[in-house]
């Protein structure tokens, strides 16, 4: 059972800690005045930090006036996890330091039809049992990134509409294999996190992440932190109905966004209007049309109607000063984006026009291997 004043430690630990994750290398003093601190306790928790290897101490940039001071910096080496992104036939894991950069990526396919999820999950372990070796006892835990929501214990995937999954365990499993705990969280909402914590966003608050891959999935931070509305924290853009009378979708209704916006769609789109398969389909759609095709232009067009509709009801809701598009939006040729942000900024509430910015998600392809990597990161570090 915990004291009052172990709390206390542990609270300034965790401050500490993530000021130096979001703010960079600093002096004590200087952390002091921006947590609130005294000068006494700073210099106990920088000791333990400092014991426990998770901080180091250099002589401070220049540029500042005055005497020498020397700055407490976070060692992102010091620990590590092991970060699980699981998609639609792949998975893909990665060994992620205190900031959640993966040093080390492994993937691997799997049978959507074919192969049981326990199957899945099993080799998961396996893959992950190498990466476990590799970091010893510097490891902190596991995350994976699943697709679609958890149980409130953040234990379980409950349903994942494109896979055909329901209520698979990862925690139990993965922890009885690698002995460190385990985290599960709803893919998307990972990566939203990921880029808020270690992406290129500006401290931009609140941030809505979107992802278009075989779905369309949305995370959301606000104030820093993931947003888990309701038991299972469901945030499911994609099936937001903007097509009437639409093709069906894999939930049971139609219309749903992520017919016509996510990948599947696009693909098919650019081969029929092009005539072969395409691995860009999205790149490959907006060239047809600055080409003169109108065929493509008209698929884009249609695109980028029924993404800014759906995007527009989140802006309303939600008021995200930013909006990051990822998977197939993330290698998009810059005018398209520029066409679902004007789109959007069209469909909004007329004071939120020129508040919302619509960009290029920034952590590249390894986002989920990130995202699960920075909640694993959470839940075992800086709020443990």
């Amino acid at each position: 059972m915990s004291s009052p004043v172990r709390d206390v430690r542990r609270l300034h630990r965790r401050l500490v800690l993530r000021s130096l994750r979001d703010h960079g290398p600093q002096p004590r003093a200087d952390l002091a005045r921006r947590l609130g601190l005294s000068a006494t306790t700073m210099t106990k928790v920088v000791a333990q930090l400092l014991d426990e290897g998770l901080a180091g101490e250099g002589d401070a940039a220049g540029g500042r006036v005055g005497r020498p001071s020397t700055d407490v910096r976070l060692r992102a080496d010091a620990r590590q996890v092991i970060g699980v992104q699981v998609g639609a036939g792949t998975v893909r894991l990665g060994l992620c330091d205190l900031r959640a950069r993966a040093r080390e990526v492994r993937s691997f396919g799997f049978d959507v039809t074919g192969e049981p999820p326990e199957r899945v999950v099993a080799r998961i372990a396996d893959a992950a049992a190498a990466l476990a070796e590799r970091a010893g006892d510097r490891l902190l835990g596991i995350g994976v990134a699943a697709p679609g929501p958890v149980d409130p214990e953040q234990r379980r995937n409950l349903l994942s509409v494109n896979l055909g999954w329901r209520d698979v365990a990862f925690g139990d499993p993965l922890e009885r294999a690698l002995g460190v705990p385990a985290v599960v969280d709803h893919n998307v909402r990972a990566m939203a996190l990921a880029e808020a914590r270690y992406g290129d966003t500006g401290g931009a608050d609140p941030l809505l992440y979107v992802y278009a891959r075989t779905g369309v999935g949305a995370g959301l931070v606000i104030g820093g932190r993931p947003f888990r509305s309701g038991a299972h924290g469901v945030t499911e853009l994609g099936h937001l109905r903007v097509v009437e009378r639409g093709r069906p979708c894999a939930c049971g209704a139609s219309g749903c966004l992520e017919t016509v916006a996510a990948e599947p769609y696009l693909a098919e789109s650019a081969r029929a209007v092009l005539g072969r398969d395409s691995a860009d389909p999205l790149t490959d759609l907006a060239d047809a049309t600055g080409d003169g095709d109108r065929r493509a232009g008209q698929v884009l067009d249609d695109l980028v109607d029924r993404l800014a509709t759906g995007l527009a009801g989140a802006v309303n809701l939600l008021n995200p000063a930013l909006i990051l598009l990822g998977g197939v939006f993330r290698t998009a040729p810059d005018p398209v984006l520029d066409r679902v942000g004007d789109a959007l900024r069209a469909r909004v509430f007329p004071v939120l026009r020129d508040t919302v910015q619509v960009r290029r998600a920034t952590l590249g392809p390894d986002a989920g291997v990130a995202g699960s990597a920075a909640v694993a990161l959470d839940r075992f570090l800086y709020d443990a």
